[in-house]
């Protein structure tokens, strides 16, 4: 995968990138899957991206229940926000779904204009700007989803972020039934029988992950 074709680093040469990268002293690391990536309470605040694999951010609370916080596949970029905030993440980390290839860039290197001033350096924080920007949209449509009080009203809520995406009423669900269910921090067993009601009813169809609403 190029480096160039992640929104970390859009609109600059594959040439810049690397030497940006050999500069900052990124560092490529592989992981099996179940593997935790790594851990936000780790004093070395890192951004990065997944260039292989599939992956998890997820949190755990007290009582060890897991909730999804969100879904990493290659191209993906993690710690864009969290590593740039003083509150307490130590129970947030990411986690290997599959065997994956990782490149960490330390934040402040990250952020930090070289010496010259060169354009894509001032590119690459434009870049990181625009990724905050989304992160807190993400976010803000998340909080909308977890907001609903049945989980029929989070269901209905997801899909239609999801279609609005697609621009139509089909589109694939980016989690197995139990990973959706830790996402939407809801019982399993209940989602899949409220799943099954909305089917009865005519509001969906399902066929695998591929979900249309009618």
């Amino acid at each position: 995968m190029e480096y160039s074709e992640t929104q970390l680093f859009d609109s600059i040469s594959e040439q810049d990138c690397r030497r940006m990268l050999a500069c900052m002293k990124a560092q490529k690391k592989s992981f099996y899957a179940d593997e935790e990536i790594y851990s936000f309470d780790n004093p070395q605040k890192v951004v990065g991206i997944i260039l292989k694999g599939q992956a998890s951010m997820v949190r755990y609370e007290y009582n060890g229940i897991r909730t999804i916080l969100e879904k990493l596949s290659p191209k993906s970029i993690f710690g864009e926000h969290i590593s740039f905030m003083p509150s307490d993440t130590s129970c947030v980390a990411v986690v290997c779904q599959t065997d994956c290839e990782v490149l960490f860039i330390d934040s402040q290197l990250l952020t930090r204009p070289c010496h010259n001033a060169c354009p894509c350096h001032t590119q690459l924080i434009r870049n990181m700007l625009q990724l905050l920007s989304d992160k807190t949209r993400a976010l803000t449509e998340r909080v909308e989803v977890l907001s609903q009080r049945s989980i029929r009203d989070k269901l209905m809520c997801y899909f239609m972020q999801l279609a609005a995406g697609k621009n139509g009423n089909t589109f694939e669900l980016p989690f197995t039934m139990m990973d959706f269910a830790d996402f939407l921090s809801v019982n399993r067993s209940a989602m899949v029988r409220e799943l099954g009601k909305m089917k009865e009813e005519g509001l969906i169809q399902i066929q695998k992950r591929t979900i249309t609403l009618l």
